[in-house]
């Protein structure tokens, strides 16, 4: 019996760590064949260039244990919601046919997270078993609360997320070397509310069980 297949959206490289980079490594430390799908390679500063960002997100996979990452290589210009892009999600979500599918929440304040998540959910109509992980600036500023349904114990796998965010070099230089200890912090904070030490937290958007 082939393993389930699990579909993980980002629109950035390090999205996906930062999110749910600890039920990535529980998942794939379990035989899912996890997939990251990340949509666009932003360059913020001169030493954040595509193809270090997309060695840094290759690296953070191997640290995982999840499958490499696909790079859509789509520009900011084509973050645009439309046919095009739902198009293009929808042919990954038949190909890969997917047990469940996770995506950024859609009240988070990039733009570009938003865009991808309102694609996601249109092409997985049909699909069953769909998440956002939470919004990935820690203490982001948005209109709407983020409000958890889901809360995955990931004190086993937490040193794991950890390295994988280290992988991103190239935001050290731009978040500082706050970043890491602030995303960690909330995960003590999710963990908290389960009672464990650890823990990542995600709102169902469809789920079909039993």
């Amino acid at each position: 019996m082939e393993p389930k297949s699990i579909l993980v959206f980002g629109a950035h490289p390090d999205d996906l760590e930062i999110g749910m980079g600890g039920t990535i490594a529980k998942l794939s430390s379990m035989g899912y064949n996890v997939q990251p799908i990340i949509a666009t390679l932003p360059n913020f500063v001169k030493s954040d260039t595509k193809e270090g960002r997309k060695l840094e997100s290759m690296l953070s996979a191997k640290v995982m244990g999840c499958k490499s990452p696909i790079f859509l290589d789509l520009s900011p210009q084509e973050m645009v919601f439309g046919r095009r892009l739902v198009t293009l999600i929808d042919s990954l979500i038949t190909k890969n046919k997917p047990d469940s599918v996770f995506t950024q929440w859609y009240g988070d304040s990039h733009q570009d997270h938003q865009i991808l998540t309102k694609s996601v959910i249109s092409a997985c109509r049909d699909q069953d078993n769909i998440f956002m992980y939470e919004t990935t600036i820690p203490g982001g500023i948005t209109e709407n609360s983020f409000r958890p349904q889901l809360f995955v114990n990931i004190s086993e796998t937490i040193e794991i997320k950890k390295k994988a965010l280290e992988c991103f070099q190239s935001q050290f230089v731009r978040c500082g070397e706050i970043w890491v200890p602030a995303i960690l912090g909330r995960c003590s904070f999710r963990g908290y509310q389960i009672n464990s030490k650890y823990a990542e937290a995600f709102e169902v958007i469809k789920v079909t069980k039993w």
